[in-house]
C-alpha cells in the first residue's frame, strides 16, 4: 500500500473512531510504529489530525457523526457473521427491539416472515420490514433524525413503556472494559439507555474494531448488557478480559 493511501485510510479511521494508536495502526497497516509516525507526522502537518501521545486524534478530538450510508458502506462481512450468530435468538410468538444501527440492521435483513413482533426508531427497519406478512411492526414515532435515520425524542422512549420486549438488540460507536458502551448522538443514546431499562435481555451486536473506542454519549454499563456479538477480529486477550466480567461473548465465523 502506498503512503498517500494508508495516509487516506487513517483519517477515514479517525473520523470513524475519533482517536487512534500507533501501535494498532502498524498492527492493521502490518508496517513499523516508525512509518505509522511519519504518516501522522505528514497529516498533522497538513493540519489533517493531532497528534496525542502514542497515537493521534481527530480535529475535534472525538468521531464525526456518520450518515446511515455510509455506515453501511463498513465493514460488511462482519456485520453480516455477527448477524447471522444472531439468528438463533429470533423465534416465533416473541418481542424484539431493533436500534437504528447498521450492524442491527444486517440481522433485520436476514430475518425470517415469522409470527413475532418487532419495536423499532429505525427508519430503515421499517422499510425492511413493512412487507411481511407474519411479522407485526411496531414504530416508537417521534421526530426524524435525517442523517441518521432515526426517530428520537420524547414520544419514541414513551412509547417503549408500553411493550414487553423479550430482547433488544443494539449496537454503538464504542465499547470499553472500563464504563461501557457509547453513543455519539445524545438522543440515541437517551433511546437507548431508555430500551435497556425495558427489555428482558439485551444483546450488543459490535464488529471488532468498536472495542476499546470511546465515543460522546455513554448509554450502557457491562452490567446492563447480557451478551456480546462479535467478529473474529477480537484479540484473545479482550476476549478473556471480557469473559471475566460475566459477559457471554460469542464470536462469529465469517466463513
Amino acid at each position: 500500500m502506498l503512503a498517500q493511501e494508508r495516509q487516506n485510510h487513517i483519517v477515514s479511521m479517525l473520523e470513524e473512531r475519533g482517536t487512534v494508536r500507533t501501535i494498532d495502526l502498524a498492527t492493521e497497516f502490518a508496517v513499523t510504529d516508525e512509518t505509522i509516525r511519519r504518516d501522522l507526522q505528514t497529516l498533522a502537518e497538513s493540519n489533517q489530525l493531532t497528534r496525542i501521545h502514542g497515537g493521534a486524534c481527530s480535529r475535534s478530538g472525538r468521531p464525526r457523526l456518520q450518515s446511515f450510508s455510509e455506515r453501511s458502506s463498513l465493514n460488511i462481512p462482519n456485520k453480516q457473521a455477527i448477524a447471522q450468530a444472531a439468528m438463533e435468538w429470533i423465534h416465533p410468538g416473541r418481542t424484539y427491539a431493533f436500534d437504528s444501527s447498521t450492524t442491527a440492521f444486517a440481522l433485520v435483513s436476514a430475518l425470517p416472515d415469522l409470527p413475532y413482533r418487532v419495536v423499532t426508531n429505525a427508519f430503515g427497519v421499517l422499510q425492511q420490514l413493512v412487507s411481511m406478512q407474519n411479522v407485526q411492526v411496531i414504530s416508537t414515532g417521534g421526530g426524524y433524525h435525517p442523517k441518521t435515520h432515526t426517530f428520537v425524542g420524547n414520544d419514541s422512549t414513551e412509547t417503549l413503556r408500553r411493550h414487553h420486549i423479550h430482547t433488544a438488540f443494539i449496537s454503538s460507536i464504542g465499547f470499553d472494559l472500563k464504563r461501557g458502551a457509547s453513543e455519539g448522538f445524545e438522543e440515541q443514546a437517551s433511546y437507548k439507555e431508555r430500551l435497556l431499562q425495558y427489555a428482558e435481555e439485551v444483546v450488543l451486536l459490535i464488529d471488532s474494531s468498536k472495542f476499546q473506542q470511546r465515543s460522546e454519549y455513554y448509554f450502557a454499563g457491562i452490567r446492563d448488557i447480557d451478551h456480546i456479538i462479535t467478529d473474529s477480529g477480537i484479540s484473545e486477550a479482550l476476549a478473556r478480559d471480557i469473559r471475566s466480567t460475566g459477559l457471554i461473548l460469542t464470536i462469529a465465523d465469517k466463513s
